[in-house]
């Protein structure tokens, strides 16, 4: 059974969190899917046709010669577009709901339980039951994190001059992803307010393991970002070879299509992938726990007490 109360450092973040996805990913995905499948395939489906007619209109423009204005493109289509528009902030706040609280619910499972695999259901029921807690956070994170963040972003600009305000905003992301996870993980966890969320969250980055969180998280986060940088790059990659082997200096007219197809994908990389920075937060999370209140420590010595009995 994977151990989530246990004190670590830099390194035991990282192979950790590589240990829990080599005991867990099959259902863990498994489980993902099933769960956002069918809004995650909603939202493709709109992406898909919105970024094939925009893309399609764009690269004819390109082989026309001809500027185009991409305004044009919502004009001419209003009705549709504010559709697509309403369907696409629905389907997204409903997607990311159950995506950015899946990793968080699923380790909570674990901690309670101490199985090694769960089903859809049970997951969703318990999804399902932090609701009202998911959305007052994302709302509650709308005046505190995003505020904070910029004025933190102005602050580092305005010292960019100067050697701090480069390492400000170098930091500015790492640290906010930290924070930010950290207080999502002690709100739906514990019953505290947001506000005591975010003081537990602050205090386990700004904790004696600050170097060891943040470089944890920057490694993870650079991990991902290759795996979809190269995905991202496809797209350009495919644009200049369909330029150069048209032998016409003119995109192919099923190129906005392909183009389409790549991003998708890319999407859909994009937010499976980042459950591995969470979880590499869940991890943080549990660690400091451990540091803080000793659990597994605790529970072991009532574990011996009862075989003694």
């Amino acid at each position: 059974m994977f151990q989530l109360y246990k004190q670590r450092d830099f390194s035991g973040y990282i192979i950790d969190t590589i240990a829990f996805f080599k005991s867990y990913w099959k259902n863990f995905f498994g489980n993902y899917i099933v769960i956002t499948g069918g809004i995650l395939i909603l939202l493709c489906v709109i992406y898909f046709f919105v970024f094939r007619d925009l893309f399609t209109a764009l690269f004819s423009s390109v082989n026309d010669g001809i500027g185009y204005d991409i305004s044009y493109y919502f004009s001419d289509n209003p009705v549709l577009f504010v559709s697509m528009l309403i369907m696409m902030i629905v389907l997204s706040i409903l997607f990311s709901i159950f995506a950015v609280s899946y990793p968080v619910v699923y380790l909570g499972l674990i901690e309670e339980t101490g199985r090694e695999d769960f089903t859809s259901s049970e997951i969703f029921e318990r999804i399902r039951k932090f609701l009202p807690r998911i959305i007052r956070f994302g709302l509650y994170s709308l005046v505190t994190f995003f505020p904070l963040i910029i004025v933190a972003t102005l602050l580092a600009s305005v010292l960019v001059l100067l050697v701090v305000g480069v390492f400000i905003l170098i930091l500015l992301i790492p640290v906010a992803t930290v924070w930010i996870t950290q207080t999502f993980y002690v709100y739906l966890l514990n019953e505290v307010s947001f506000t005591d969320a975010m003081r537990q969250g602050w205090k386990i980055l700004f904790s004696k393991k600050f170097w060891h969180i943040i470089g944890s998280a920057v490694v993870i986060y650079f991990i991902l970002s290759i795996l979809q940088g190269m995905v991202t790059m496809i797209p350009y990659i495919f644009m200049m070879f369909s330029l150069f082997t048209t032998g016409n200096g003119e995109l192919s007219a099923d190129f906005g299509t392909y183009i389409s197809i790549l991003y998708i994908v890319s999407f859909v990389l994009s937010y499976i992938l980042s459950n591995i920075l969470t979880v590499n937060q869940g991890i943080v999370y549990y660690s400091m726990q451990e540091q803080r209140y000793h659990t597994q420590a605790l529970s072991e010595i009532d574990l011996i007490g009862q075989n003694v009995e």
